[in-house]
């Protein structure tokens, strides 16, 4: 079985792990990168927040307005989303309050970081991009990982047997702030130097 395979299996098993630990304001709909099976080896995993209500609705990560601001900031660095991509998130499910999409708590974070630590063993991204502090939040839960949480906003670190990305994430709020913008345009541009 190669890893593709392996990587479709394991999201089948996300749902049940997570509902042994957790089980309040959760949409348990799958949300997965849909090219799996397009990805090249060793691809670069961007790593988001959780899911929103729009991705629910079409089972795809980034698909809103940030996943508009993605598409975008991947064009920048001139690669392939459906080849050089694999698209997550910190936390597999639409977390939400009064139906509306929250940020995930502490502890969905920490149950989260212990599926996206066995995501990466299977994927062997490339490089890990961490969108936004969600995502770098549930990375720091990860034994190995726990610095990261100290390393400055877009740049890319050795960590372990990794490249690590930590910058902002694309969502419209963030995005309309020319600063956080440039910074995410330089931050996509650099990366094909660095596969």
């Amino acid at each position: 079985m190669d890893w593709k395979e392996k990587l479709v299996d394991f999201y089948k098993t996300r749902k049940a792990y997570i509902q042994k630990h957790l089980n309040e304001n959760i949409d348990f709909t799958d949300v997965y990168d849909p090219y799996i099976f397009e990805k090249r080896d060793n691809p670069i995993m961007v790593v988001g927040e959780a899911p929103g209500a729009n991705e629910v609705m079409l089972g795809e990560p980034f698909v809103g307005k940030a996943g508009e601001n993605l598409s975008y900031l991947i064009e920048k660095s001139k690669l392939d989303r459906k080849k050089d991509f694999l698209i997550t998130n910190a936390f597999p499910f639409r977390t939400f309050e009064k139906n509306k999409n929250r940020t995930p708590k502490a502890d969905e974070l920490k149950t989260g970081a212990k599926l996206l630590e066995k995501e990466i063993e299977i994927v062997q991204p490339k490089i890990i991009l961490l969108l936004g502090n969600s995502a770098i939040k549930a990375f720091s839960y990860i034994t190995w990982a726990k610095e990261v949480k100290n390393l400055k906003k877009c740049g890319v670190y050795e960590m372990g047997r990794y490249k690590i990305g930590v910058c902002f994430h694309p969502s419209p709020l963030a995005f309309n702030r020319r600063d956080i913008r440039k910074s995410l345009e330089e931050f996509f541009k650099n990366l094909k130097t660095l596969i």
